[in-house]
């Protein structure tokens, strides 16, 4: 309404060899504190959908962190949770 933005959602394609396509990732998604639990949120995830299925993605991934219970409500709602635990290696 005010023309200020409350939030982004940075994502892209990103290779799925298995599947033999491109997946997307949702890279980050921030919603302005002022305005959470509005519903941003959920429209931020829902056009990424829609922007999926136009650019024939068979599925969008994301990881969040396991103590991020506000957004893991959110996701819980919109998305699958998958089967899949993320590992990071710090080169030495």
């Amino acid at each position: 309404e005010t023309g200020k933005p409350i939030g982004l959602a940075h994502f892209r394609a990103m290779p799925s060899p298995l599947r033999g396509a491109s997946a997307g990732f949702l890279d980050d998604l921030f919603v302005d504190p002022d305005v959470r639990g509005s519903g941003a949120a959920d429209a931020l995830i829902r056009a990424i959908n829609v922007l999926a299925k136009e650019r024939g993605w068979p599925v969008v991934r994301w990881i969040t962190a396991d103590n991020n219970y506000r957004a893991r409500g959110v996701y819980d709602r919109l998305a699958t949770r998958s089967m899949w635990i993320t590992y990071e290696m710090k080169p030495e």
